[in-house]
Parts: structure tokens; C-alpha cells; sequence
């Protein structure tokens, strides 16, 4: 088994660990201390959350994949994935930690990221949302990718309870108001 090292970020549910001796590698686990209500969601409507996350990314179209982080591994307690890499060797930073990102190499990557995924239905909430789930991978200097690290594909199960994402119509337009968010928020 893996040994934990530095938690590196966490979510409503999850926290992320470095893996020990991995630099490449990361795990994703369930918080100890949810509460009540979180650890009801997880229990009725999440309960396999690590394999959906892997189911996504399996049935991601090529044409997305290099834009996703890789998931090595997936059980009930934990997910192994890739942590990405820059050029350097220095671990690659969320959107976030950048604040206005002029790059717009990278931005083009973005807009061809959402198309595809327009495209293709695939309506992700969580991804845009306050750029900790895309990362920057620095290829070079000046050639930037944008790198989604954390992608469940949730719907209408997302607290709290949304019955109107059980609608093509309305998944898009919520994708597309995040996504328009995100970009306010980042683009330099």
C-alpha cells in the first residue's frame, strides 16, 4: 500500500495526499469527519464516487484525455491518480494559485476543452467552479496546459438536489454559467 505524505488540497468530501517516495502520484480519500448530512449524501448517492470518477475518465473521448488527469487506480477507500508535473520537476499549481493567467496558448486549450465536452455532453458543475480543479502544467517557459484533476460527473445528485440537471437543456446552461465565471475570474 501507499504511505500519505503532505495533503496537497481537499473538496466537500475528499482530501488529496501526496504519496511517500511518488512524486508523481497522488490519493484522494474520503474526509474523516464529515458530517451528518455529508456522510448521508455519500452513503445514499455517492457511495461509489472514486469509481465514478474513473468510469468518467475511461469513457472520456480521446480527444479529451490529454486534458485529463490520468486515474491509476480506484476503490471504495481511495483514488490513485497522476499528479502533474511541470517542465522543471516542480509540481503543477491549480488556476487558482495563479490568479489572471495571460497565457493564451493556454486559453485556447481551455475554449477547445469546452467545446469538446459541449460536444459530447459531458456537463461538468464542479470543474470551473474557483479554479482548484484544473491545474496549469507548465510544458515550457511559455507553453502552458490546462490539466482537469478533478472531474466527477455528478448531475443532479450534487447537494443540494437539483431535479432540473436531470435536463440535457439545463446541465449546459450550468456548465456554460460556470465556465463563464471561471473565465471572468482568470483570464488575464
Amino acid at each position: 500500500m501507499f504511505e500519505l505524505a503532505e495533503k496537497i488540497g481537499e473538496g466537500n468530501f475528499r482530501e488529496c495526499f501526496a504519496v511517500k517516495g511518488e512524486p508523481g502520484l497522488c490519493i484522494k480519500r474520503l474526509k474523516p469527519g464529515l458530517g451528518f448530512l455529508q456522510r448521508l449524501q455519500v452513503i445514499v448517492l455517492r457511495r461509489r464516487m472514486n469509481q465514478e470518477e474513473l468510469n468518467t475518465y475511461n469513457n472520456l473521448p480521446e480527444e479529451l484525455k490529454p486534458y485529463f488527469n490520468p486515474i491509476l487506480d480506484a476503490k471504495r477507500e481511495y483514488l490513485l491518480t497522476a499528479r502533474p508535473l511541470d517542465h522543471d520537476g516542480i509540481h503543477s499549481k491549480p488556476v487558482r494559485d495563479y490568479g489572471k493567467i495571460a497565457n493564451e496558448a493556454f486559453w485556447d486549450d481551455v475554449e477547445n476543452i469546452v467545446r469538446l465536452l459541449d460536444k459530447n455532453k459531458i456537463w461538468f458543475f464542479d470543474t470551473f467552479q474557483v479554479g482548484t480543479n484544473i491545474f496549469v502544467q507548465r510544458l515550457t517557459e511559455k507553453t502552458w496546459k490546462p490539466v482537469i484533476v478533478d472531474y466527477k460527473h455528478l448531475g443532479w445528485k450534487a447537494f443540494p438536489m437539483q431535479f432540473n440537471l436531470l435536463f440535457d437543456s439545463e446541465k449546459r446552461k450550468k456548465f456554460f454559467r460556470s465556465y463563464r465565471r471561471f473565465e471572468q475570474r482568470f483570464r488575464g
